[in-house]
């Protein structure tokens, strides 16, 4: 039975073995990987919100004060409206452009008579924070759409039934 079986013949096995499991393994911790960067981009998706919440906090806690004029005051309410109505996924990203381009007006305007202040303090910490985690988001989107990009991960369907990240584009400079 085994008489005709040569040492190169086993060899060959063997090798054919390895090969197959360095592609499963491969496959596996590419599948891995990309679990962990949908991960990485639901958890960068919920500090975004976070951080677009409490910008939106520093921004009613600055109208309050009274430092800043009745139209200003007028538009910042309406765009904080405008942020409630939240849209199909989850964010109002055009009212949080609109929050970000009236921020930087209203500062602007009256850098003088808030400045200094610990609400203006405290909203541009929420400003900045914002930022960032619009930064991180979107370096997590990318890295997993990478990933996902790659041929062997889309003919294999290794992200499962995983919707496709995408980016959040909306102006943040406040």
């Amino acid at each position: 039975m085994f008489g005709d079986v040569t040492w190169v013949d086993l060899f060959d096995v063997v090798r054919a073995i390895v090969i197959v499991a360095a592609i499963v393994l491969y496959l596996a911790m590419t599948a891995g990987r990309l679990d962990r960067l949908h991960i990485a981009v639901d958890a960068a998706r919920a500090s975004l919100e976070l951080q677009l919440a409490l910008r939106a906090e520093a921004v009613a806690e600055m109208m309050t004060d009274g430092n800043i004029d009745p139209v200003s005051q007028q538009l910042l309410t309406a765009a904080l409206a405008s942020r409630r109505q939240r849209i199909d996924d989850g964010l109002n990203l055009s009212a949080e452009s609109e929050i970000s381009a009236l921020l930087r007006e209203v500062v602007e305007a009256h850098e003088g008579v808030v400045a200094g202040t610990e609400l203006q303090d405290e909203l541009r910490s929420a400003c900045n924070r914002v930022e960032f985690a619009q930064r991180f988001h979107s370096d997590a989107v990318a890295a997993a759409q990478r990933v996902r990009d790659r041929r062997l991960a889309r003919y294999l369907g290794l992200a499962g039934r995983t919707a496709y990240p995408l980016q959040l584009r909306f102006d943040v400079q406040a």
